[in-house]
């Protein structure tokens, strides 16, 4: 999915010829940047709803079905192609759900740089109150975010944010050592 969403680093459209950038499959293990990021996750959600909309029930529905014995017998065949298919959606609403926290943390750090380019304040409720809020959750409730998307936020999200925040910062001094200098 880097691959695929990354876009030419002179402009912004999307080329397959930007792919040529990863020399092997290791380098679209790091993100490029937090905007190809965004992307990735974007077009992960959009597979992953065009994926589960094929699907003749809801997972909702799967689960409630296996509650009906008489339905689905025990041991019988179509029990377990009900199952099978339960783990399916589950693992794509995993992923759908990776996707979308990951989404909603970028547009935070995408905040954070806005207000660092502006040489502003940064909210309280930023990346780092809301990693941590992530990382003390009890693990208790349906609500609760599996550790690997905590894990996601925290380590590659929060790199990525370190490293455009520090793009800003140098920039802004370029900026005063230009105004110092004229």
């Amino acid at each position: 999915l880097r691959g695929f969403t990354s876009t030419h680093p002179d402009t912004s459209s999307q080329t397959m010829q930007h792919v040529a950038f990863f020399r092997t499959a290791r380098d679209i293990r790091h993100p490029l940047n937090l905007r190809n990021e965004k992307a990735a996750m974007h077009h992960l959600l959009k597979v992953i709803k065009a994926h589960l909309s094929k699907y003749p029930c809801s997972l909702a529905q799967d689960i409630s079905d296996l509650m009906d014995e008489e339905l689905y017998p025990r041991f019988s065949n179509r029990r377990h192609a009900k199952i099978q298919v339960r783990g399916e959606k589950e693992v794509l609403h995993h992923y759908a759900l990776w996707a979308q926290t990951a989404i909603e943390v970028i547009e935070i750090v995408e905040r954070e740089i806005m207000m660092e380019t502006n040489n502003r304040i940064a909210p309280q409720k930023g990346f780092d109150y809301i990693t941590r809020a992530m990382e003390d959750d009890d693990g208790v409730g349906p609500n609760t975010l599996h550790h690997t998307i905590i894990r996601y936020c925290c380590d590659v999200l929060g790199a990525l944010r370190k490293e455009a925040l520090n793009n800003v910062r140098r920039e802004n001094d370029m900026k005063i050592q230009g105004i110092r200098t004229s």
